[in-house]
């Protein structure tokens, strides 16, 4: 009797051998880094009252201008986002992402630049937050009639950068080098006529004190770079400040601008309500279109909301994607939404206000 041909036994075992391999290389490539990242919702934030222990909004109007209590919530809203510069996201994660509703998966390039580090991350994000709040609480002041100064700002610091620890976001800059200028260009052209090697001497205003300091500098380009970047700001009659750790970027300024007006006018704005939302906003009170807003009504309905304020320039994303429960308002100004709360605050209805898809 002859035997089987060796090719017959041994098929069963270059079969398994074949799919191990196959498996081995299909969890190999799904835990490669992809050009992608992944947005979550993130907390929605109460600007009227705490986060991570500590009060996020004071005023200190000097008696001039008191502030009242209130009562309800305005809640700022985030998205996480995953994949940004620094860090990766995987191919199976953008799986599992791809089918959950509450996430949205996005080719990289479309909110990062190619070549950015996560420390230049870092402080686009820190300058559009402080940029944000000043002319948050800008708008806020203008509604009440409140006068102020323009000025500017330290908007940021970049982390490890030689003027980190020197300076501060929020600084106001009086003289560079002994000398003033009119608006931030001039500041800019003061500082880089720095002769190289020399520190810059930086006099500035903080916390209501003037305070002259000597900024390091490192040569980039010829010229000195202490890592800062200047700013538009205002100075403002009162003291406001805004504390909400490390969330940056500029969508939560239509909401620290009613939070500002709210307790700077007598009764809550909300009437109780727990209203959430988003939108930049500008030294004019025009409200202007942010990302991830479909993660953030999400963020919002999770965290309690029962209204939600929208830019209108978002309403094709909020059309059809708006969660159970929620209702959703558009405004594009300031002006639109302090009426919005107002009206929700006063008959708990939104039947009379703007929607998406009105």
């Amino acid at each position: 009797m002859s035997s089987p041909a060796p090719s017959t036994l041994h098929r069963p075992v270059l079969a398994g051998v074949s799919l191990a391999s196959l498996c081995v290389m299909i969890l190999g490539a799904s835990l490669l880094p992809v050009p992608y990242v992944i947005e979550s919702p993130g907390p929605a934030i109460d600007v009227l009252g705490d986060y991570e222990d500590e009060k996020i909004l004071t005023i200190d109007g000097g008696g001039e201008h008191p502030t009242y209590p209130t009562d309800g919530e305005l809640m700022m809203t985030t998205v996480s986002v995953d994949g940004g510069p620094g860090y990766r996201v995987t191919a199976a994660e953008v799986l599992v992402a791809w089918f959950d509703g509450t996430r949205s998966v996005l080719p990289r390039e479309l909110l990062y630049p190619e070549d950015q580090s996560a420390e230049e991350s870092s402080l686009e994000t820190s300058v559009q937050m402080s940029t944000s709040q000043q002319d948050a609480v800008a708008v806020a002041l203008d509604e009440l009639d409140i006068p102020y100064e323009d000025t500017v700002i330290v908007a940021g610091v970049e982390t490890g950068a030689p003027a980190d620890g020197v300076l501060q976001p929020g600084d106001r800059v009086l003289r560079i080098n002994g000398e003033s200028a009119s608006d931030t260009a001039g500041f800019q052209a003061l500082a880089a006529a720095t002769p190289a090697g020399q520190e810059v001497e930086m006099t500035v205003e903080r916390e209501g004190e003037e305070q002259t300091l000597q900024v390091p500098t490192e040569q980039a380009d010829g010229k000195p770079r202490m890592g800062i970047v200047l700013g538009a700001g205002h100075d403002f009659p009162i003291d406001v400040g805004i504390s909400v750790g490390d969330v940056g970027g500029p969508s939560a300024g239509t909401m620290f601008a009613l939070s500002v007006y709210d307790e700077l006018t007598p009764g809550a704005l909300t009437g109780g309500k727990d209203i959430a939302g988003t939108g930049t906003i500008d030294a004019e009170g025009a409200v202007g279109a942010i990302g991830g807003i479909r993660q953030k009504m999400v963020g919002a309905r999770d965290a309690g909301a029962d209204y939600f304020l929208a830019p209108a320039e978002n309403c094709d994303e909020v059309t059809g994607h708006v969660p159970d429960g929620l209702a959703v308002v558009k405004v594009s100004t300031f002006e639109e939404a302090r009426h919005a709360v107002e009206t929700i605050g006063s008959t708990g209805s939104t039947d009379d206000l703007p929607t998406c898809s009105s």
